[in-house]
């Protein structure tokens, strides 16, 4: 008897189904090689778009010759039911930055369904990808899989954070199933799998998130291996080598601010590369 695939999740009737895709590629000149786009395309609502430099950029300082793309949407959500899809190449010797321009709120939809973000990253040699984007925040009554898988060359560069918020403010939780998959060269690099909500068995207890309603992790692949520092753990911020060459910041805070703020301090403590400017002024700000 032949074996059915498994079925594919379920989508209330009229969910939305969307896809983006940005490509890069690096362009030699007179005065060394540049980043470009190659291919941007996108279906509404996901709106990705080229952008100049703004803000705290790890790795690429402002750096003239990296393309930057911020993406933004022309929809509230995703919500029940819809699945957003998002594909990244980072050709051979480019840089791209990609931002956000506001934090995501995933909401419930009327049929109780499950709304699916799937994010596949390629970092090709000699690659640089920097992915800032802001945070996820899981409305009361939703169900979401957020779901990021990054492929790295033996030499990329990565500079990935995410932060996952539980909850408008005075709000409960939605359901939130979370996977970040780093690999490089085909091999397992960094996994980690976070299920949060009512939904999920002893999520609130002192082994998961305790009081707090915000997780953030960050991950950091530098081929050289500068700033990659031993393991300390602070202000409920654990910064733990995944080998010589790549590091993973994990915080948690009470709400997305304390968060943010413990995020920053966390990642200045790995060197300048890393830390946002403000994070010295975080640090003389009780948490």
């Amino acid at each position: 008897m032949p074996v059915s695939s498994p079925p594919e999740p379920a989508t209330r009737v009229g969910g939305m189904r969307c896809r983006a895709v940005v490509h890069t590629l690096a362009e030699p000149t007179a005065r060394g090689p540049v980043s470009r786009v190659a291919r941007l395309r996108a279906q509404a609502p996901l709106v990705p778009r080229p952008t100049g430099a703004s803000g705290f950029e790890p790795y690429v300082r402002r750096d003239p010759s990296a393309v930057r793309v911020t993406l933004s949407t022309g929809a509230a959500g995703p919500i029940g039911g819809d699945h957003y899809e998002l594909e990244v190449v980072v050709g051979a010797g480019s840089t791209l930055v990609l931002r956000e321009v506001s934090a995501t709120l995933v909401l419930p939809g009327p049929h109780g369904d499950t709304s699916r973000t799937l994010v596949r990253v390629r970092v090709e040699e000699g690659a640089t990808f920097v992915w800032v984007p802001e945070p996820l925040i899981v409305a009361h009554r939703c169900s979401h899989e957020h779901d990021v898988r990054i492929d790295l060359s033996a030499d990329s560069r990565l500079f990935v954070r995410e932060e996952l918020v539980l909850g408008r403010h005075g709000e409960p939780p939605g359901d939130l199933r979370a996977q970040l998959r780093v690999r490089r060269e085909g091999a397992p690099l960094m996994a980690q799998s976070l299920q949060l909500g009512p939904g999920a068995d002893g999520y609130a207890g002192a082994a998961v998130l305790g009081p707090h309603r915000g997780v953030g992790t960050a991950v950091v692949v530098e081929p050289d291996g500068h700033g990659i520092g031993a393991a300390s753990t602070q202000d409920a911020t654990a910064t733990m080598p995944l080998d010589r060459t790549a590091l993973q910041v994990s915080a948690l805070g009470e709400d997305a601010l304390q968060l943010r703020r413990r995020m920053d301090a966390a990642l200045a403590g790995c060197g300048p590369a890393w830390g946002s400017p403000t994070a010295d002024r975080w640090s003389a700000v009780p948490r």
